[in-house]
């Protein structure tokens, strides 16, 4: 049966099937299930099961380190635009669950390098409905001259025995299905369902786009130090393993057969174990083998897990709790490259919810909260200081103005502020209530 795709939609899915080796291979080592480190084929199940006690998830450490700092507080808008941010914004923002999944997206934006978020406005839904979509099903062409900018996008899914792939453009959403027996990515059989297919009233793709530094994700260049890791990890649990009971060497004039003329199983007589009890013969000589020295190959495993921690600027404490024992000054630069690094992955992240806050204006026809040029996401501080370190600051600054002071300093989000400028107020109100009875009763 003929395609019905045309050749811009074939190429979005061959473009979105050529990707899924790389994401998957990712994907694998976020999950701690990177490839087994070397041996693995033609050995056996329970060798192979071995072989997995000797992986180490330290992909999944380098991007919560930077995902834990990544957290939205409010927006800005051309209707209200102070430093506590636009009221209705954040109702959307919570209306969407966003205050959890943007760390979602956050840790597929850094996991796969690409991560996309789809808003639309379902009809039983009282508010535009964002979802986080994975790259691995999801794939934008964007102008060649605003990279900001998607041209057309599109998204495959399984259900219901059937498969689906939904082509997003700024004035249609044309939606294809075919068996799911098929290869989804496959650009055969597809047929248009033009009882799916809708118009787009937006005027533009309702897809938005993140992109990470190279479009890489934060250890994709590094899997090499984590594979040479867990080759040093096999290495010292196949030595501790082989020797855990002393490895002994016997001399001696022994027999190949029995009495009965049987050839003599020396490795069932002689098995290394703690109930095993040998029997030799008369004049034979017991060598007992020192066991070899595993503090090279631990002390090899933490240099290469400092080599990691500096190349994705991950502090060391992240990684092994020894890394909580080092110098004030030296955890002090540690934390800085990690600042640094979380604030350039939020200026990368910054386009892309400022523009999906502005879809979901333009959702509900609100054209002056929408405009992209007033709109500005309000980060929490990358660097978060201790309780004592803000009490401090905050006594010394006190010349500051208060919403300053409690987002500088404090590193409040604008709606605790906002609260608390309330709270202050009504303290306010019932102090001078309370002075005003008291003159009184002067």
């Amino acid at each position: 049966m003929a395609t019905q795709l045309d050749m811009s939609q074939q190429m979005l899915l061959k473009q979105l099937a050529r990707k899924q080796s790389q994401f998957n291979l990712l994907e694998r080592y976020y999950d701690g299930d990177a490839p087994l480190p070397e041996g693995a084929e033609g050995q056996s199940r329970s060798y192979r099961r071995f072989q997995r006690k000797a992986r180490l998830n330290l992909a999944q450490l380098s991007v919560a380190a930077v995902r834990e700092r990544m957290v939205i507080g409010g927006f800005r808008t051309g209707a209200d635009d102070d430093d506590n941010g636009d009221r209705e914004a954040r109702r959307l923002w919570k209306a969407n669950h966003l205050d959890y999944l943007s760390a979602d997206l956050h840790s597929t934006f850094l996991r796969f390098g690409t991560a996309y978020a789809l808003v639309g406005y379902p009809d039983e839904s009282e508010y535009p409905v964002v979802t986080v979509e994975d790259p691995r099903q999801m794939l934008a062409r964007t102008s060649p001259t605003d990279p900001h900018k998607i041209l057309e996008a599109v998204k495959v899914f399984s259900e219901y025995g059937l498969h689906y792939a939904y082509f997003y453009y700024a004035d249609r959403i044309e939606v294809f299905v075919k068996d799911n027996k098929t290869n989804i990515y496959d650009v055969d059989d597809w047929q248009l369902r033009d009882d799916m297919s809708a118009t787009n009233p937006l005027g533009e793709c309702p897809i938005v786009k993140f992109t990470n530094a190279d479009e890489k994700g934060e250890y994709e260049p590094y899997i090499d130090i984590i594979d040479r890791i867990n080759h040093m990890i096999l290495q010292r649990l196949v030595i501790a393993t082989t020797q855990a009971f002393r490895q002994r060497v016997l001399k001696g004039d022994f027999p190949t057969h029995d009495a009965d003329g049987n050839e003599v199983d020396y490795n069932g007589i002689f098995e290394s174990s703690a109930g095993s009890l040998w029997m030799i013969p008369e004049g034979a000589d017991v060598t007992e083998l020192g066991q070899a020295d595993i503090n090279g190959i631990l002390q090899a495993v933490r240099a290469d897990i400092q080599d990691f921690a500096a190349v994705t600027r991950t502090p060391m404490h992240y990684l092994t709790p020894e890394g909580a024992n080092g110098s004030a000054e030296g955890a002090a630069l540690a934390r800085e490259g990690l600042v640094f690094k979380t604030e350039d992955r939020i200026a990368r992240a910054t386009p892309g919810w400022s523009k999906v806050m502005s879809l979901m204006f333009k959702w509900m026809g609100d054209e002056e909260r929408a405009s992209l040029l007033d709109l500005e996401p309000l980060w929490k501080p990358a660097e978060r200081y201790s309780l004592a370190e803000r009490a401090d600051a905050n006594s010394k600054f006190q010349d500051v103005p208060f919403r300053q002071r409690m987002a500088l300093i404090g590193q409040f989000s604008p709606a605790e502020i906002e609260e608390m400028e309330s709270e202050r107020r009504g303290e306010q109100i019932l102090a001078d209530a309370l002075g005003g009875l008291a003159g009184g009763r002067a």
